[in-house]
């Protein structure tokens, strides 16, 4: 079963712009989305909190602006939603996926949705995310999952899978992502959109390393229709926050960027990394799309980064690391006198709380072995990168997965006969995760008349100076 083809609207870029011209108000662009949604979300269960009065206030004093003659932002009316989980939003629930917190209210704005409505855009709520984003798909006992456009009995991947969701079938041009081992680019490759992670600190996140889990990079950034809206998402809420460690203080043109080109660039092509298995049609698929930067210029060859762990190794590294910002927000609401383990009990997903409850037991050598091999893995990245200016490899392993009815969809167990740990082992983004790289997916397979879409990840190095503490 699939969504019903219709006619996507104007991009974000074309949106702010007419609506700065005063061509078209903030409320006709609200209004439009609301509908989008009313109609749409029944079907993809893509929003999880409607704010729809909040965002008609919003853009009623936009406009208010807008004839006093004021500078509306470069986002002026854009429709935007917000991820329920991670990131924030002043005055809204942040649930995480669990009911239990579906009336704890943030008390301040994450900087992506906070600097883009300082810049006239209009969020009109939060989308679908699993609970505390621990894997690879969006699914819940309180939200159920969200539906991917191109087939809604398969899961639209996690754990931003609300937003890619809500991207992807014209809901709006723009949605947040957060990004702690691929989820702003796991459901945006099985959605057919564009979803950049952007390097530590460009846009500072509360969330960074050290706060949630040793050398854990999580990121917040945007889910798009096209790599032209990312820029100019990016070219607004990039900057410096001192509250943040990691905040950069230099500036990228990103929209300067979308015109330089990429002739005599070299592209390290990898189909697996070395050690991930890929199921035969993903491979095939980026492996002809990916000669798409040759015909722009680039020279691509074929990359292996020999590194010296198996991927079920990395995986489960992952796992540990995600576990200990968990178990902490655990203590911190247990603390407030929350205990989520009585009153959630039956929302919590069982492979979560196996490593959840593993924490209390690592030891210090556990933690060594964990940064020794995520180490390991960032210095055999550094040895490609000095060959190559990009990196280019399908961002998942595997093509989406259907939904099951219990609120606890995962991703598979074995790919061409190799076990993977179906939270995050055929994801093929946590690496960057690991090694504070920024990434992106782009669509590799992007047809309408393709039930199931496949996209390709582009890693880069990081090259930008960090404030001196």
């Amino acid at each position: 079963m699939k969504v019903d083809n219709q006619e996507i609207d104007m991009t974000a870029t074309e949106i702010a712009r007419l609506v700065n011209a005063k061509e078209i108000s903030p409320r006709e662009t609200i209004e439009a989305a609301i509908g989008r949604i009313e109609i749409l979300n029944p079907q993809i269960n893509a929003v999880s909190y409607a704010a729809f009065d909040d965002a008609r206030e919003t853009a009623a004093r936009l406009e208010k602006r807008l004839v006093r003659g004021e500078l509306a932002g470069s986002l002026a009316g854009v429709p935007l939603l917000n991820k329920d989980a991670f990131s924030a939003k002043e005055g809204w629930p942040c649930s995480a996926g669990l009911r239990a917190l579906r009336g704890r209210i943030s008390p301040s704005s994450s900087n992506l949705p906070k600097r883009a409505e300082a810049a006239g855009g209009i969020f009109l709520g939060n989308t679908n995310s699993p609970v505390f984003g621990f894997r690879g798909t969006t699914d819940s006992v309180e939200f159920g999952p969200a539906h991917n456009v191109f087939d809604l009995d398969r899961n639209a991947g996690g754990s931003s899978g609300g937003s890619a969701a809500a991207v992807a079938s014209g809901m709006v041009p723009i949605a947040v992502g957060t990004d702690g081992g691929g989820s702003i680019r796991i459901p945006s490759s099985w959605s057919g959109v564009f979803g950049f992670q952007p390097s530590p600190g460009r846009l500072p996140f509360p969330l960074g390393s050290d706060e949630f889990g040793p050398n854990l990079y999580l990121y917040e950034g945007p889910i798009t229709r096209s790599v032209a809206d990312a820029a100019l998402v990016m070219s607004v809420v990039q900057g410096f926050d001192g509250n943040v460690a990691q905040a950069l203080t230099d500036k990228v043109d990103f929209l300067g960027s979308l015109n330089a080109g990429i002739t005599g660039k070299k592209v390290g092509f990898t189909v697996d990394y070395g050690i991930f298995p890929v199921q035969a049609e993903v491979a095939t698929i980026v492996t002809a799309a990916v000669q798409i930067f040759e015909s722009l210029g680039a020279k691509i060859e074929l990359v292996d980064l020999h590194i010296p762990h198996n991927q079920r190794e990395l995986s489960d590294v992952w796992n540990r690391l995600m576990a200990i910002g968990i178990h902490e927000t655990f203590k911190s609401l247990q603390a407030e006198g929350l205990d989520l383990r009585k009153v959630a009990a039956e929302e919590l997903p069982e492979p979560m709380m196996r490593w959840v409850d593993m924490v209390p037991q690592f030891t210090v050598e556990d933690l060594i072995q964990n940064q020794r091999k995520r180490q390991s893995v960032f210095m055999e990245f550094a040895k490609a990168f000095e060959r190559y200016d990009y990196i280019v490899a399908p961002t998942l392993a595997c093509l989406p997965v259907h939904n099951q009815d219990d609120g606890f969809t995962q991703g598979p167990t074995s790919i061409n006969g190799e076990e993977v740990d179906p939270l995050i082992g055929w994801c093929m983004t946590y690496l960057t995760n690991f090694i504070g790289h920024p990434s992106a997916s782009v669509p590799a397979c992007q047809r309408r008349s393709e039930s199931r879409p496949v996209g390709r990840s582009k890693s880069r190095p990081v090259r930008a100076r960090r404030r001196p503490l």
